[in-house]
């Protein structure tokens, strides 16, 4: 029940090289993605952190906050190709086509944790101590795993 397990959705931030750098779990309740990943958009938005180049490819339904503009990219929602001028249109379709591989990219990762640490398809303790310490040991072991073995499926689409 409820007091001995729980399952916990997260927000994971992977470099270009596959290694998990920033991620975040909900604890059991009303959390979303979206105040989840509130830690990750000041931390983009910083500008005393300076994104040389680059930035960060998310999904169409992570929350972008003004501050996060040209930090935060996201695909196409429906209506945006409508309202752009139409001398951007073919732009914004080629932008929005990278940033969506990028993100299949990132999905593809996303699965490698847990297809390594089976402990992630069980039930997650529900004592947020321990949670914490197992999310945090298979995490960097993940990361310890991509660095040695060089297999990430991100690496691979864009080394």
């Amino acid at each position: 029940g409820w007091l001995h397990s729980v399952k916990v959705t997260g927000v994971l931030c992977y470099g270009f090289d596959g290694i998990l750098i920033w991620g975040k779990h909900n604890f059991p309740g009303s959390w979303n993605d979206g105040e989840m990943s509130r830690q990750l958009q000041r931390l983009v938005a910083d500008p005393s952190k300076p994104i040389e180049g680059g930035c960060c490819a998310t999904d169409s339904a992570f929350p972008v906050s003004d501050t996060c503009r040209k930090r935060i990219v996201t695909p196409l929602q429906d209506g945006d190709l409508e309202r752009a001028s139409p001398e951007c249109r073919a732009g914004l379709l080629v932008m929005s086509a990278a940033i969506t591989s990028v993100r299949q990219a990132a999905e593809w990762g996303m699965g490698c944790a847990p297809k390594c640490f089976r402990r992630l398809q069980l039930l997650l303790p529900f004592d947020p101590d321990k949670r914490a310490r197992l999310l945090w040991n298979i995490y960097h072991l993940y990361n310890l795993r991509v660095r040695t073995t060089d297999i990430s499926q991100i690496r691979t689409v864009f080394a």
